[in-house]
């Protein structure tokens, strides 16, 4: 990834799964407590899916990392920053996903 990558949304989980596009997204529909899993594909390009808990308009309070989403999913940002450790054969990827867009650190 050179620069800014447009995050695709999916609505279907199934067709997100199927087409595999690097930095596209899926996000669940929110539990309790507006919290939902956020999947993507790691935006380098290397086809592992990720998931992480985000929190509409809250970082929720868990053992694990979560993220605060700002709710939108044409235009999702995330705060902190994402780092994908990834499994090989990702080399691991580290950034932003601000306002639709990955952007690496």
């Amino acid at each position: 990834m050179t620069g800014p990558l447009r995050a695709i949304v999916f609505s279907d989980r199934h067709r997100h799964r199927a087409e595999r596009l690097a930095g596209s997204i899926w996000i669940s529909a929110a539990g309790e407590g507006d919290v939902a899993s956020l999947w993507f594909y790691c935006p380098c390009g290397c086809g592992s899916l990720a998931r992480i808990t985000v929190g509409h308009a809250h970082k929720p309070k868990q053992s694990g990392p979560s993220w605060r989403w700002n709710g939108s999913r044409t235009e999702t940002s995330l705060e902190p920053s994402v780092k994908n450790q990834g499994a090989p054969p990702c080399p691991g990827w580290h950034g932003w996903l601000r306002n639709g867009y990955w952007e690496a650190c």
